[in-house]
Protein backbone atom coordinates (compact mmCIF):
# COMPACT_ATOMS: atom_id res chain seq x y z
CA UNK A 1 0.00 0.00 0.00
CA UNK A 2 1.48 3.41 -0.58
CA UNK A 3 1.14 6.28 2.21
CA UNK A 4 0.11 9.68 1.11
CA UNK A 5 2.48 11.67 3.75
CA UNK A 6 3.36 15.16 3.57
CA UNK A 7 6.65 15.86 3.17
CA UNK A 8 7.76 18.93 5.11
CA UNK A 9 10.70 20.28 2.36
CA UNK A 10 11.17 24.44 1.56
CA UNK A 11 9.47 27.09 3.38
CA UNK A 12 5.78 28.52 2.98
CA UNK A 13 5.36 31.62 1.46
CA UNK A 14 4.62 33.31 5.01
CA UNK A 15 8.06 32.64 6.19
CA UNK A 16 9.23 34.17 3.22
CA UNK A 17 7.65 36.72 3.46
CA UNK A 18 8.65 37.66 6.77
CA UNK A 19 11.97 37.26 6.20
CA UNK A 20 11.67 39.77 3.29
CA UNK A 21 10.09 42.06 5.47
CA UNK A 22 12.99 41.94 8.56
CA UNK A 23 15.12 42.62 5.21
CA UNK A 24 13.55 45.86 3.75
CA UNK A 25 13.51 47.31 7.28
CA UNK A 26 17.08 46.67 7.83
CA UNK A 27 17.77 48.03 4.43
CA UNK A 28 15.76 51.23 5.52
CA UNK A 29 18.18 52.00 8.53
CA UNK A 30 20.87 51.14 6.72
CA UNK A 31 20.06 54.01 4.63
CA UNK A 32 19.38 56.25 6.87
CA UNK A 33 22.26 56.10 8.85
CA UNK A 34 24.52 55.87 5.46
CA UNK A 35 22.94 59.50 4.26
CA UNK A 36 23.54 60.79 8.05
CA UNK A 37 27.00 59.72 7.72
CA UNK A 38 27.46 61.48 4.50
CA UNK A 39 26.15 64.66 5.46
CA UNK A 40 28.35 64.48 8.31
CA UNK A 41 31.69 64.14 6.39
CA UNK A 42 30.45 67.17 3.95
CA UNK A 43 30.35 69.09 7.18
CA UNK A 44 33.59 68.44 8.18
CA UNK A 45 35.06 69.11 4.95
CA UNK A 46 33.15 72.50 5.03
CA UNK A 47 34.69 73.01 9.01
CA UNK A 48 38.19 71.94 7.55
CA UNK A 49 37.86 74.35 4.86
CA UNK A 50 36.57 77.43 7.77
CA UNK A 51 40.04 76.02 9.49
CA UNK A 52 41.85 76.62 6.57
CA UNK A 53 40.44 79.96 5.67
CA UNK A 54 41.53 80.91 9.17
CA UNK A 55 44.73 80.20 9.16
CA UNK A 56 45.37 81.92 5.69
CA UNK A 57 43.73 85.73 7.47
CA UNK A 58 46.11 85.05 9.95
CA UNK A 59 48.99 84.22 8.22
CA UNK A 60 48.11 87.24 6.14
CA UNK A 61 47.57 89.57 8.79
CA UNK A 62 51.00 89.01 9.88
CA UNK A 63 52.28 90.33 7.19
CA UNK A 64 49.95 93.12 6.11
CA UNK A 65 48.42 95.77 8.64
CA UNK A 66 45.21 95.88 6.77
CA UNK A 67 43.15 93.01 5.37
CA UNK A 68 39.86 94.32 3.46
CA UNK A 69 36.94 92.02 3.59
CA UNK A 70 37.03 91.90 0.03
CA UNK A 71 40.49 90.12 -0.19
CA UNK A 72 40.01 87.86 2.93
CA UNK A 73 37.38 85.74 0.94
CA UNK A 74 39.79 86.01 -2.21
CA UNK A 75 42.86 85.07 -1.22
CA UNK A 76 44.90 82.91 -3.36
CA UNK A 77 46.04 80.36 -0.76
CA UNK A 78 42.10 79.37 -1.07
CA UNK A 79 42.30 78.23 -4.45
CA UNK A 80 42.83 74.18 -3.14
CA UNK A 81 39.78 74.80 -1.16
CA UNK A 82 36.38 72.28 -2.44
CA UNK A 83 32.89 72.55 -1.69
CA UNK A 84 31.55 69.27 -1.07
CA UNK A 85 27.68 69.68 -1.33
CA UNK A 86 28.08 71.33 -4.84
CA UNK A 87 31.71 70.10 -6.56
CA UNK A 88 32.57 73.18 -7.02
CA UNK A 89 36.81 73.55 -6.36
CA UNK A 90 38.47 76.67 -5.12
CA UNK A 91 39.26 77.98 -8.48
CA UNK A 92 36.28 80.55 -8.48
CA UNK A 93 36.50 81.25 -5.33
CA UNK A 94 33.00 82.14 -4.61
CA UNK A 95 32.01 79.05 -4.96
CA UNK A 96 33.88 78.37 -1.12
CA UNK A 97 34.22 81.41 0.07
CA UNK A 98 32.35 84.59 0.69
CA UNK A 99 32.02 87.77 2.89
CA UNK A 100 29.17 87.71 5.01
CA UNK A 101 27.44 91.70 4.80
CA UNK A 102 26.26 90.89 8.03
CA UNK A 103 27.79 89.67 11.42
CA UNK A 104 26.53 85.79 11.67
CA UNK A 105 24.09 84.18 14.03
CA UNK A 106 22.35 81.25 15.20
CA UNK A 107 19.88 81.11 12.41
CA UNK A 108 21.09 82.09 9.57
CA UNK A 109 21.57 80.70 6.46
CA UNK A 110 23.95 80.37 3.32
CA UNK A 111 24.59 78.05 0.44
CA UNK A 112 25.70 74.48 1.05
CA UNK A 113 29.43 74.25 1.70
CA UNK A 114 30.33 77.51 1.63
CA UNK A 115 32.53 79.10 4.41
CA UNK A 116 31.66 82.19 4.84
CA UNK A 117 33.85 85.37 6.67
CA UNK A 118 32.87 88.74 8.51
CA UNK A 119 34.68 91.65 9.52
CA UNK A 120 34.27 93.46 12.52
CA UNK A 121 36.10 96.71 12.77
CA UNK A 122 34.69 97.19 16.02
CA UNK A 123 36.36 94.14 17.68
CA UNK A 124 40.07 95.63 16.89
CA UNK A 125 39.83 94.23 13.38
CA UNK A 126 38.92 90.51 14.47
CA UNK A 127 37.43 88.35 11.20
CA UNK A 128 34.75 85.66 12.25
CA UNK A 129 34.27 82.47 9.99
CA UNK A 130 31.83 79.95 9.84
CA UNK A 131 30.82 77.43 7.64
CA UNK A 132 27.61 76.53 6.36
CA UNK A 133 26.17 72.79 6.38
CA UNK A 134 23.15 70.86 4.69
CA UNK A 135 20.64 72.69 3.35
CA UNK A 136 22.51 76.00 4.13
CA UNK A 137 22.76 76.35 8.11
CA UNK A 138 25.37 77.42 9.97
CA UNK A 139 27.29 74.72 11.66
CA UNK A 140 26.26 74.60 15.00
CA UNK A 141 29.01 75.18 17.78
CA UNK A 142 31.52 75.77 15.02
CA UNK A 143 32.85 79.36 15.04
CA UNK A 144 36.55 80.78 14.39
CA UNK A 145 38.55 83.58 14.68
CA UNK A 146 41.40 85.76 13.08
CA UNK A 147 42.71 89.01 14.47
CA UNK A 148 45.95 90.34 14.38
Amino acid sequence: MYSFRKSKKGFTLIELMVVVAIIAVLALLGLRMYSTQQDKAKEAIVKANAGSVQVTIQTTLVDTTALPLADAATLTDLEALHNPFSGNDGSTITHVVVPLTAAPATGDTGTEGVVGVWHDDASGGAYTIVGFGKAGAIIENYELTAQR
